[in-house]
C-alpha cells in the first residue's frame, strides 16, 4: 500500500512517557563513546554516577518509540527506511533522572519522486510531567522505497527545511578521532532503536548493506561530544542547539574523524571514515550558551 497523502499528516502518534535514570544516561553515554577512555576526567563524568553529566543529544533517545514504522496504515518500506536528519534544540539541561512526555507528530512528508523516495518530517516536543519543556526535535526520515505518491516536493509543503551549515573555507580548528568499537552498535540499540539492520547480518544485507550499521543517532553523538570537547570544556549544560544531515553508514570498526570550525558560540562540523573515502555527516551546526 503506498503512503496516503495528506491522511499521513493526521497520523496519531501515542503519547510518549518514560522514566529513566542514571543507568540509562550512562548506557546511552557508552554507547556514543564516551567510555572510550576510562582515565579521562571529562569523558568518566557521562559514564560514572559519581557527579554524573548527562550527554545534550540524550534527549534524541527520549520517548523513543520505533513501532510507528510497521504500522500499514502508513505504507512504507521498512527496510527501506534511512535517518536523514536530526535537529535538536536543547531548553534546558537534562536531569540525571526523571519522568517526560513527549508528543510527536509528521508535520510534512515530500514526495521527491518514483525513483527517488520520500522525506518524512517528524517534530517533538519533550517535557517533564510538569509540562515544562526541555527539548524540541525535528527528525527527517529518508524513505527510500516509497516514492511517487503525489505528495507536495520539498520547497512546496507545509514546512520549510532548515539549512545545512556551510563548512568555512579554510583547514578546520580541529579534529578529532573516534575509533569505533565493533560493539558500539550492540550497546547503542539498547538505548531504544532495536531496528534489526543495527545487530542481524541478514536485515542488514536486504536493507542493501553489507554488515549491520550503526545507528545514525549513535554517530551523531559522537559528533555531539566532539562539540563539547572542542568548543563547550565538556560541559553539555552548555549546549543550546545541534543538528546535521546522515549521508552515509558508519560501521563497528571504522574511524570516524571529526573536523570541526568553531566562531564564537557557533560550531560548525562535518565527519568522515578516511578509510573508505566515505562522507557521513555533513552540514552540521551547533550553538552554545555563553560560560
Amino acid at each position: 500500500m503506498p503512503i496516503r497523502y495528506p491522511d499521513i499528516l493526521d497520523y496519531a502518534f501515542p503519547e510518549g512517557r518514560q522514566s529513566y535514570g542514571a543507568r540509562d544516561c550512562i548506557l546511552y553515554a557508552l554507547g556514543t563513546g564516551f567510555g572510550r577512555d576510562p582515565l579521562d576526567p571529562d569523558l568518566l563524568r557521562y559514564v560514572y554516577e559519581k557527579d554524573l553529566r548527562v550527554s545534550p543529544s540524550f534527549a534524541s533517545v527520549l520517548g523513543e518509540n520505533t513501532d510507528w514504522s510497521g504500522d500499514p496504515r502508513l505504507g512504507l518500506t521498512t527496510s527501506g527506511l534511512l535517518h536523514g536528519e536530526e535537529h535538536l534544540v536543547l531548553h534546558r539541561p537534562l536531569p540525571v533522572s526523571g519522568e517526560i512526555r513527549c508528543r510527536t507528530r509528521f508535520s510534512e512528508v515530500f514526495d521527491l519522486g518514483a525513483e527517488r523516495g520520500a522525506l518524512l518530517v517528524m517534530d517533538r516536543r519533550i517535557e517533564t510531567q510538569a509540562g515544562d519543556l526541555l527539548a524540541e526535535l525535528r527528525r527527517i526520515e529518508f524513505a527510500r522505497a516509497n516514492g511517487g505518491f503525489g505528495g507536495p516536493a520539498p520547497g512546496q509543503g507545509r514546512v520549510d527545511l532548515a539549512a545545512l551549515a556551510a563548512m568555512p573555507a579554510r583547514e578546520p580548528d580541529r579534529q578529532l578521532v573516534f575509533d569505533i568499537d565493533p560493539a558500539t552498535p550492540l550497546i547503542y540499540r539498547l538505548s531504544g532503536d532495536l531496528v534489526a539492520i543495527h545487530v542481524d547480518p541478514e536485515a542488514a544485507r536486504q536493507a542493501g548493506f553489507h554488515r549491520p550499521i550503526l545507528h545514525g543517532l549513535s554517530t551523531f553523538g559522537f559528533c555531539c561530544q566532539a562539540v563539547l570537547l572542542a568548543a563547550a570544556h565538556c560541559d553539555g549544560a552548555r549546549l543550546a542547539r545541534i543538528g546535521a544531515r546522515f549521508t552515509a553508514p558508519v560501521y563497528g570498526g571504522d574511524r570516524l574523524v571529526v573536523s570541526l570550525w568553531t566562531e564564537g558560540a557557533h560550531v560548525r562540523f562535518q565527519a568522515d571514515v578516511p578509510d573508505r573515502q566515505a562522507k557521513v555527516i555533513r552540514g552540521g551546526y551547533a550553538a552554545l550558551r555563553e560560560d
